[in-house]
């Protein structure tokens, strides 16, 4: 029976360093105590008390003067990552260095297994089943073609269940087979410019859509590229200015095709049609409805609900196709018929039957839900 961890934050690497290696990947990963202390002071957040001030170039602008409603939602399970003292998966580990480091990025392949990036003292990809179950782990820190360097990000899998890794500092995609063996890697240097701030990318985020096409975030320059399942650059997409995106984040798809975009230091979602023409924007800066202190990670589900949380806040927005606020979640019944509140979420995944992964990051571990709305 898996043991439940402690209401305090495990020992964590230094996440400032992180911030620094990539510019944003989790929005500046702050440490469980420092989330723990601002979630304290902004208890009620997203919540009740009024704050004014109105975004007039938002789509269906949510009042952030409303109340939150609370979605229901049931706790389905927790994942916690392989142990190398224990041999084995399940438990609380509090020496992030056991597990190879702090998950990062979860990606579902068609199968249902999990990928799940961890980043730290070792640099590596776990893979459990749809069940939670360890099946192995693959990749380390090394020079070669085929090694991460010290950092790794973003991860996304296609429909042949081919595994793209986004390398920050080693600036390009790694891709392997759904076992973990090495294939190829690429970058997107090609459509770099003597008008990009730095001549060389810097790849944080990536996602695949329903053709295969690879979208990936270049946090240095501030473009989406866009390449085909081999690696092959196709273009940028476009944006607010064209081109360009200057913080995207994650990158997700609904099934008319849309593009939404994470710009995490501007804390809001933006929408685009398939060239990436801006449709319309979601969020601002603030701790009200439909407004975000730290936008840390975006999904969709089948419904074309997009969920969107916040790292300060640990709490997820919901929002309907349109941009219009539906509900927040910031608590999930435990299994002895209490409410447990999120800590640091730092990255979603919709996946299969649209459960919900979320990565709470003061306690390195996977906590899978379902919202029964």
């Amino acid at each position: 029976m898996t043991r439940e961890p402690k209401e305090k934050p495990a020992r964590t690497i230094p996440y400032a360093l992180l911030f620094s290696l990539l510019l944003f990947c989790l929005l500046s990963l702050t440490s469980g105590a420092a989330i723990q202390a601002k979630q304290q002071n902004d208890s009620n957040a997203v919540a009740d008390s009024p704050e004014g001030d109105s975004a007039a170039d938002q789509a269906q602008q949510p009042d952030p003067n409303a109340v939150a409603p609370s979605r229901k939602v049931e706790l389905v399970r927790r994942i916690y990552g392989f142990s190398r003292q224990s041999g084995h998966s399940g438990n609380y580990i509090q020496d992030t260095d056991q597990i190879g480091g702090t998950p990062v990025f979860i990606a579902q392949n068609s199968k249902g297994n999990l990928y799940v990036t961890y980043s730290g003292q070792k640099q590596e990809i776990q893979v459990f089943d749809p069940e939670g179950k360890f099946l192995f782990k693959f990749g380390e820190r090394g020079n070669t073609e085929q090694t991460f360097s010290s950092y790794i990000c973003g991860l996304a899998i296609n429909s042949r269940d081919k595994v793209y890794v986004c390398d920050v500092l080693k600036r390009k995609v790694l891709v392997f087979d759904a076992q973990g063996k090495f294939l190829f890697s690429f970058s997107s240097v090609q459509g770099l410019t003597k008008e990009d701030p730095k001549q060389d990318t810097s790849p944080s985020h990536i996602a695949i859509d329903a053709q295969d096409r690879v979208y990936i975030s270049d946090t240095a320059n501030g473009h989406v590229w866009v390449h085909d399942e081999r690696g092959r650059y196709l273009y940028p997409l476009g944006g607010a200015e064209p081109g360009r995106f200057p913080t995207a984040g994650h990158i997700r798809f609904d099934k008319q095709g849309r593009i939404y975009i994470l710009e995490g230091l501007a804390n809001r979602i933006q929408v685009c049609d398939q060239k990436g023409n801006p449709l319309f924007t979601i969020g601002k800066t603030g701790s009200r409805v439909g407004q975000f202190l730290r936008i840390s990670g975006l999904a969709i589900d089948s419904q074309t609900r997009i969920y969107a949380t916040d790292i300060v806040l640990s709490a997820i927005q919901v929002f309907d196709s349109q941009g219009k606020f539906l509900g927040v979640i910031k608590e999930v019944p435990d299994k002895k018929g209490g409410q447990g509140r999120f800590q640091g979420l730092a990255h979603i995944l919709i996946g299969q039957k649209d459960l919900i992964y979320l990565i709470e990051l003061p306690f390195h571990r996977l906590t899978v839900i379902r919202d029964k709305e």
